[in-house]
């Protein structure tokens, strides 16, 4: 005897169809393909935009400084490093007033440490030591500590993003950039490896920010820094006040 199947037949008079399995792994094909077209746009908008959040900060920051040195006759603010090299002295802590203390303004949020810089009251810029009194012997000369005696404000380095190299500590809120051209590092080509010790230089897509001294922050690409590392000197660099010059 057969056993007839029964045959499902909607209100219409007509079979119902669903999806064969063909049919459902070409959908699930053409959804992952829009996924992996998606992907990438996603990301590049969300590093476009912690990119901006960073020049951003340190726009801020800079005209935090700004206000500081305008408060102080045109005086930089201190580093850890300053005469008596006491951290109660840093700008982080000195410029903290002028940007009504909020703490997130001074990290960058593509900082792999910046959790920890943050939870230290840290940062992730660090200042020019040819801003400080932090260099000493031939440097000493290229030392500029008060804005106003800046010949060329828009050539002059304020500010770097710091190098995820560098450990969190409490007196690290200035590069040793009088230490990058040496007459041994220069020679030997270890100019760009002495800088990358203290400065991220691809942390946004192959950049990173500069603050100057007229409180622009422009991205320089790491290209443009081994350049520089490549060709100048320690009379003659990027880092000396009133010298940058931005491509």
């Amino acid at each position: 005897m057969l056993l007839l199947r029964p045959r499902c037949i909607t209100v219409d008079g007509h079979r119902p169809r669903g999806f064969t399995l063909v049919e459902l792994l070409v959908v699930v094909a053409i959804i992952a393909a829009l996924v992996a077209l998606l992907l990438p746009a996603v990301q590049a908008a969300r590093s476009a935009a912690r990119r901006t959040q960073c020049a951003s900060n340190l726009r801020q920051v800079g005209l935090a400084i700004a206000m500081f040195c305008d408060t102080h006759r045109g005086r930089f603010p201190y580093t850890s490093h300053n005469e008596t090299e006491n951290v109660d002295l840093s700008w982080i802590y000195t410029v903290a007033p002028f940007m009504e203390n909020v703490d997130a303004v001074r990290i960058c949020p593509d900082d792999a440490k910046g959790a920890e810089r943050l939870s230290r009251k840290l940062t992730s810029y660090a200042m020019n030591a040819y801003l400080t009194a932090e260099p000493g012997g031939y440097a000493a000369r290229y030392v500029v500590t008060n804005r106003e005696k800046l010949q060329t404000v828009s050539r002059t380095v304020v500010a770097f993003e710091l190098s995820d190299q560098r450990n969190v500590v409490e007196d690290d809120d200035h590069v040793h950039n009088h230490l990058w051209f040496t007459l041994a590092t220069v020679s030997q080509r270890r100019v760009l490896s002495q800088i990358q010790t203290d400065v991220s230089l691809e942390r946004h897509d192959g950049g990173s920010h500069f603050l100057f001294a007229d409180w622009r922050v422009a991205l320089i690409h790491n290209s443009q820094v081994g350049t520089w590392a490549n060709t100048q000197n320690r009379d003659n660099n990027f880092c000396l006040p009133n010298l940058c010059v931005v491509p």
